[in-house]
Order: C-alpha cells, then sequence, then structure tokens
C-alpha cells in the first residue's frame, strides 16, 4: 500500500467504513499525501487545462475582469480571488497583461490566489514576486474573511470537491461507502450518513430509480454559500 492508502486503511479499520466524500477528501487534500498538496514536479505529469496550454487563456479572463471592473463603477480597489490557485500560472498571465496592457485596470487590482497547499503556494508566490512587491498579488490559504468588491473565480476547482455517491437499494436511498475487506479497498452500502443527501436531492426535483448511482455535490454547495455571505459586490466566476 501507499502511505496514504495505509493511513485510510488504517482509518476505516479503527472507525469504520468511510463516506466517499471523506475519502476523497484525503486522497486530492491530506495534508502531506494528497495530490494537490505536493509540488507539481512536471508539467502535464497527469492532466492540463487551459491555462497549462498558453497564456491567451490568461489573457481573456484579463478583459473579462476588466469589463467586471467597469461595469461596478471602476473600483478604486478590485479584489481578484482565484480559488484553487495551484502552482499560480493564472495569476503571473493575468496580472503580466495587466500591467503591460491595461495599466489602470492594475493599479485597481488586488489579486489573492487561494491555495491549500503550502508547496504550491510556494511556486504561486515565487512566479508573481514583482506583482506582489507592487502591492497587486498576495498568495493564502483561506478565502479572504470579507470581499468588499470583486470577483470570485476558479478554473476546474468544483468537480474536483468532495462528493457523497448515492444509490437506491430496495426503494430507499442508500450510500456507498468506502470499506476494507482483505487488505482491498470496497463499495459498502449504508443509511445515509447525513439528512442533507435526501434534502439536496428533493431540492433539486432528483428522483432515483431502484440501482440508478448518483452523486451529492454537498461541499460544493458549502462552498458557494460560504462565497456568497463573503462576496458584498461582484461577481463570481467558475470555469469547469
Amino acid at each position: 500500500m501507499t502511505p496514504l492508502a495505509e493511513l485510510l486503511a488504517d482509518r476505516i479499520r479503527r472507525f469504520g467504513p468511510l463516506t466517499f466524500a471523506d475519502y476523497m477528501r484525503e486522497c486530492l487534500y491530506h495534508p502531506v499525501e494528497g495530490y494537490y498538496s505536493k509540488a507539481e514536479s512536471k508539467r502535464f505529469a497527469d492532466y492540463y487545462t487551459s491555462v497549462d496550454v498558453h497564456p491567451i487563456f490568461g489573457r481573456l479572463l484579463a478583459r473579462q475582469f476588466v469589463e467586471m471592473w467597469e461595469n461596478l463603477g471602476r473600483p478604486a480597489e478590485l479584489m481578484l480571488v482565484e480559488a484553487g490557485a495551484g502552482v499560480g500560472r493564472c495569476a503571473v498571465h493575468v496580472l503580466d497583461f495587466c500591467e503591460a496592457q491595461l495599466p489602470a485596470f492594475y493599479d485597481a487590482l488586488r489579486y489573492v490566489a487561494v491555495e491549500r497547499s503550502a508547496s504550491r503556494r510556494e511556486q504561486d508566490t515565487s512566479r508573481s514576486e514583482r506583482h506582489a512587491a507592487a502591492g497587486r498579488f498576495a498568495a493564502s490559504a483561506e478565502i479572504p474573511a470579507r470581499i468588499p468588491v470583486g470577483c470570485f473565480f476558479s478554473n476546474e476547482l468544483v468537480d474536483a470537491l468532495p462528493v457523497h455517491r448515492i444509490t437506491v437499494d430496495g426503494s430507499a436511498l442508500k450510500e456507498i461507502l468506502v470499506g476494507l475487506r482483505e487488505e482491498n479497498f470496497v463499495d459498502v452500502l449504508a443509511p445515509l450518513s447525513t439528512c442533507a443527501i435526501s434534502e439536496y436531492f428533493a431540492a433539486q426535483g432528483i428522483a432515483l430509480g431502484e440501482g440508478q448511482h448518483a452523486e451529492a455535490g454537498l461541499e460544493a454547495c458549502d462552498w458557494i454559500s460560504e462565497i456568497g455571505r463573503r462576496l458584498e459586490r461582484g461577481y463570481v466566476l467558475t470555469i469547469d
């Protein structure tokens, strides 16, 4: 087993099966062994997104941010909050373009790159060192508590938030947990771990049939609600 697999297996041995959301969260975001917690060692190693392909993606985003800024009345300060900023390619593409081509907008910018991984935040900060010195960039592990005027945006993040796996068995909603059998991870059917799951499907107007499988993105719901509480005026842009 890998170190992370052993950690998960030991947790299951001690406390019983995990929800898939907990399992997914540890696989992706465990502070030491999680996939997104490690420094990026090789570009395009497992996947790539538009921001990895060419700076044009960041430049087009910059044009969109300018339009938002103008629609908001050209405030003296506009906070751009990027969630899941990774190693900072998007930030440097946006900021470099604004500095060179959109100086008035650049002077109003405060770009906050939110990234859980300490090693990736270091890469992020290193890339945008010049902009940080100009007071236009900062890296953070957390979303700012208050965003007075700005845009909260993310690229390929929402689909990486943990989900609960659900099925219908015997006409009842059941949750598919992650258990352990002979040192292998296996699916385990169990009652719902929280009533929020049934409320989620009811709110979406989704009625599953016998044997159907679905995912409940409770963390995504909490995430967007929290953004709504912190963003006082502005825009939310999610790209997936």
